[in-house]
C-alpha cells in the first residue's frame, strides 16, 4: 500500500489530511487527546458530511499497535471517504503521521 500525505489544516488537537493511498485520494484527520467515537462529529467538517463521505474511524493507542490499527481503517476506504484517527498520545499520534507518509520533526 502506497501512502502519501501533505497537511492541509490545523484542527483542535490535530491535523487535516490530503491523503493519496495508492493513487486514490481521501481526506484523514489525526487527533490526540479524544477517544470518544462522538467527538468525529465535531473533528470532520460538516460538508463532508453532507456531501455523503463514508466515514472510517479507529483509536491508535500506541505505538505498537498503530500500524494494524492505521491498515484495518485503510484497507476498507474508498475514493472520497474520509479517515478520522483517535490518538491516545503524542506518540500515538507521531506513529500514525508517519505511517500515513507525513513524518514528524523530532
Amino acid at each position: 500500500m502506497e501512502i502519501q500525505s501533505r497537511l492541509v489544516a490545523d484542527v483542535p488537537g490535530g491535523v487535516a489530511l490530503d491523503t493519496t493511498l495508492d493513487g486514490e485520494s481521501i481526506s484523514t484527520y489525526v487527533v490526540t487527546g479524544v477517544t470518544d467515537l462522538n467527538a468525529i462529529a465535531d473533528i470532520v467538517p460538516r460538508e463532508k458530511v453532507d456531501a455523503g463521505a463514508d466515514i472510517h474511524a479507529a483509536n491508535v493507542d500506541d505505538v505498537d499497535n498503530a500500524q494494524e490499527q492505521i491498515d484495518q481503517v485503510l484497507e476498507n476506504m474508498n475514493p472520497g471517504d474520509v479517515a478520522v484517527f483517535l490518538c491516545a498520545d503524542a506518540d500515538a499520534f507521531g506513529a500514525a503521521l508517519d505511517l500515513l507518509g507525513l513524518p514528524i520533526d523530532e
